[in-house]
């Protein structure tokens, strides 16, 4: 009988022990992050398939976080499954009630969408829409302006631009490397015709844009214009003569056609007077002496090189393809190959962001930025 007073006692520890254990549960709940912010986490440590499932997870526990949905379709759109990403977008577009900032939210991600997608039409009818209830909106604008860029509406896209301009406040410098990056990407796909009128409406405003006298010089030679395009090449060294790296190959060409070979050698001299020291000229006209068989000028002018630029490589490679040829070396085929693979290596570098391209270009397509190439070994 006296073994009973011990029942109640065991039984109030356990019910104090299962209150205490209830309570750091529900606090460990409580503290518990949702699979949301776990999402949110993993963007941030660019964990890209952890925050999908848990965007997957978090719009399953919880259908009304619109939020979610349009993170995961970012997602989905950025792994290359852009129809998946609309799917949702559509599903979101069927919920009453939404406010209209986020109905607009969802409305651009859509255009991102049928960008993707490349269904252009859709999308500049979607971005004309919101710029109708946004006007000042700069990103719907640029958009707009992106999806007539990749389906080569290029009138469309400068007229655009020329609003956006006036809108936004953009310095004029802007407008005209914008014409001509339009041109440049208009010549690629074939449109001389269209490039040239562009081109020639920015030289009527910017007489010495010299990317825009490059490429109608480029236009003028593929036409079969030689004259015009040399004349076109040489305005560009008359204005900065350290611009002539950027023509000199295609001004050797031509005068190569034209069978003017001493107007190589002027224009090389022409721009040393300005330029005495520069040793790119100086290393183009060595090359040019050397092609013409003249040894002893072209050793001479390397040997004065070297000694000023000791480290740079082309120079010692041409010096000692001279000194081989004077001395008739076998060699000398082989290290004239290796200068021309050398030479082939020549690159535009954009200073900004690092991106480099084989082609003078005005714009980068990495970054964005204006006329930041640099010719680079």
């Amino acid at each position: 009988m006296s073994g009973y007073w011990i029942i109640p006692i065991v039984l109030g520890i356990f019910l104090i022990g299962l209150s205490i254990l209830l309570f750091f549960m529900k606090r460990i709940r409580k503290e518990r992050i949702s699979p949301y912010e776990e999402a949110l986490i993993a963007l941030i440590d660019e964990e890209e398939e952890l925050a999908l499932k848990k965007f997957q997870e978090a719009v399953f526990l919880d259908s009304d976080n619109v939020e979610a949905y349009i993170r995961l379709a970012e997602l989905l759109r950025k792994r290359n499954e852009p129809l998946k990403a609309l799917q949702i977008h559509r599903y979101l577009f069927a919920r009453r009630r939404l406010p209209k900032k986020i109905i607009n939210r969802i409305l651009v991600q859509t255009a991102k969408d049928y960008i993707a997608l490349e269904a252009y039409e859709k999308v500049t009818e979607t971005l004309k829409n919101l710029i109708k209830s946004e006007p000042q909106n700069e990103q719907y604008n640029k958009l707009l302006l992106l999806s007539y860029e990749k389906s080569s509406l290029w009138n469309e896209a400068i007229e655009t631009f020329r609003k956006m301009a006036k809108q936004f406040s953009y310095p004029k410098e802007n407008l005209f490397n914008y014409e001509i990056y339009a041109a440049y990407e208009v010549n690629k796909k074939g449109d001389k015709e269209l490039a040239e009128k562009i081109l020639a409406r920015v030289l009527k405003m910017k007489p010495e844009s010299i990317p825009a006298l490059v490429y109608l010089g480029d236009i003028e030679y593929s036409k079969g214009n030689i004259e015009e395009a040399i004349k076109l090449y040489n305005k560009v060294i008359n204005i900065d003569a350290r611009s002539g790296q950027i023509v000199f190959p295609r001004l050797m060409k031509s005068y190569y056609e034209k069978g003017e070979f001493q107007k190589i050698e002027e224009t090389y001299k022409n721009v040393l007077e300005k330029l005495p020291e520069d040793n790119r000229t100086n290393i183009s006209l060595a090359d040019y002496y050397l092609k013409m068989g003249r040894l002893s000028e072209a050793h001479e002018l390397l040997k004065n090189e070297v000694e000023t630029y000791p480290d740079s490589i082309e120079t010692n490679l041409l010096l000692l393809l001279t000194e081989m040829e004077l001395r008739k070396s076998e060699a000398v085929a082989i290290l004239r190959h290796i200068i021309e693979v050398y030479k082939k290596k020549e690159i535009f570098k954009c200073r900004k962001c690092g991106f480099i391209s084989e082609d003078f270009i005005i714009r980068c397509p990495e970054c964005g930025e204006w006329e930041t190439y640099e010719l680079e070994k």
